[in-house]
């Protein structure tokens, strides 16, 4: 079978993705008052917690099929599911 990813990598990926949200937010709020550095953290805490709850769950109900289902929570691979149409194409 496949090798399940490490967690602990999968944490790296979500601190970086954390990092660079709060970077943009300052670009993106440019006019408005600055954010402080406890909600800066806040917010990156926030993200981790999204990720890990996500990607979790996807490892629990899901892993190794392509994505999961948020309705039935169960895997969905693609080719041996119904098409989407679009949907399908744009995913990847």
């Amino acid at each position: 079978g496949s090798p399940v990813p490490q967690r602990a990598s999968w944490s790296l990926v979500a601190a970086a993705a954390a990092l660079c949200l709060v970077s943009a937010t300052s670009v993106w709020t440019a006019g408005a008052a600055p954010m402080s550095r406890e909600e800066k953290q806040k917010l990156g805490n926030q993200v981790l917690e999204m990720f890990d709850h996500a990607y979790g769950n996807y490892m629990e109900h899901a892993y190794p099929a392509d994505e999961l289902m948020p309705l039935t929570c169960r895997g969905r691979v693609r080719g041996q599911e119904p098409s989407r149409g679009d949907v399908d194409d744009a995913l990847g």
